[in-house]
């Protein structure tokens, strides 16, 4: 179950934590690296408080829920995707803001894994607030997965997106960019990236492609919000001149193995620098974004960048985007990387989990086979 087409929440039996799922998705692309989160509050069958998550350092759903409601929560149920949290961060515990409103009972979505945060459900069950769990937390799951795989290895989950040709090229020519998919396409990539922590290219689809790697309207205009824009470099460092070191439109992280020092004339765009340990390659620089606080990382790949994290197990999500025509065999191609031992059969690493229709173009999106392991 993804979320990219339709309705992700449709088998949440339990209407007020579909709602409550709802208002998290709100929260998408703001909240790193903390988890989304929506709350619902019912009070003798109404709905007299809602809230959701909206970014790190600002008041949790339940807090928003609580404040909406005032003294009508007093009684009421609180229906939450994510175990309130039992700890004090930026802000206070939920649990005792729960008990304190008076609410009689809690239903959540899912147990909140991160240790630091867990045990709500027990503290507020102590206190006589009657306490119940999805009896399927998938959808909950789902809603989180890129907090959750942050949370369990260290690194982003990292989506890769390609836009490519019937015949599975991903530009008309070596060296060049070539325009393949409509403008609705384009704006399914512009709320890919809206939705991402951060959007990552390598050095050479900067050259190549010149990208600004923004959130733009169908005029072209800048979203207010814009995810963090991130180069990847091995041996070579993007060129100062390039569109997205020049548009004022936020920083750009160079990624960086630790044996090259930052080319000066980036340090003099403000460019900020991330170094990562050269021997532990592609590993080593996710794990140096994931220690800076990415949780969810669009990168979108070049054939030698995809060829790269593909070989290595690396890419928790592919979004293909397909365009309606042929490139032919001249085009390059997609991968790059060594073939598979036994030609007779292909390895199937990947599934599909879900397939749309944007414009004239098709969408498909691919998770690894090994995601249905670590699900279990």
């Amino acid at each position: 179950m993804t979320r990219h087409f339709g309705d992700p929440y449709s088998g949440v039996v339990e209407p007020h934590l579909r709602r409550a799922a709802e208002l998290a998705e709100r929260g998408r692309g703001t909240t790193y690296p903390n988890p989304l989160v929506g709350c619902v509050l019912v009070r003798d069958g109404l709905v007299v408080g809602e809230g959701f998550h909206e970014r790190a350092g600002g008041p949790h759903a339940e807090i928003v829920a609580l404040q909406a409601a005032g003294e009508a929560a007093r009684g009421a149920t609180a229906y939450v995707t994510l175990e309130p949290c039992a700890h004090t961060g930026r802000t206070g515990p939920c649990t005792d803001a729960l008990i304190a409103a008076g609410v009689a009972r809690v239903v959540i979505g899912m147990a909140d894994p991160w240790h630091v945060a867990a045990g709500g459900a027990e503290l507020l069950a102590r206190a006589g607030v009657e306490v119940a769990f999805a009896p399927d937390p998938a959808p909950f799951e789902e809603l989180n997965i890129e907090w959750l795989h942050h949370l369990r290895t260290g690194c982003p989950f990292v989506r890769a997106k390609i836009a490519l040709t019937l015949d599975a090229r991903p530009t008309l020519a070596r060296g060049m960019r070539s325009a393949l998919t409509g403008e609705r396409a384009r704006a399914f990539t512009m709320r890919l990236r809206s939705e991402a922590d951060a959007v990552m290219v390598g050095t050479g689809t900067v050259a190549v492609d010149d990208p600004s790697l923004t959130v733009r309207d169908g005029d072209g205009r800048a979203s207010a919000r814009q995810p963090r824009r991130i180069v990847l470099t091995r041996t070579e460092q993007p060129s100062a001149e390039a569109r997205m070191f020049n548009d004022g439109l936020g920083a750009v992280t160079v990624l960086l193995p630790d044996a090259l020092d930052p080319d000066p004339s980036l340090l003099s765009k403000a460019a900020e620098f991330v170094a990562y340990d050269a021997a532990g390659g592609l590993v080593a620089a996710l794990d140096a974004l994931g220690e800076s606080g990415v949780t969810s990382l669009l990168v979108e790949a070049g054939p030698r960048l995809f060829s790269a994290l593909q070989a290595s197990g690396l890419i928790d999500e592919l979004v293909l985007l397909h365009a309606g025509g042929l490139a032919g065999e001249q085009a390059p191609a997609l991968f790059v990387g060594e073939p598979q031992d036994d030609p007779a059969t292909l390895d199937r690493t990947l599934r599909a989990v879900e397939a749309g229709i944007v414009g004239s173009d098709a969408v498909t999106v691919w998770r690894p086979r090994r995601m249905d392991v670590e699900s279990l």
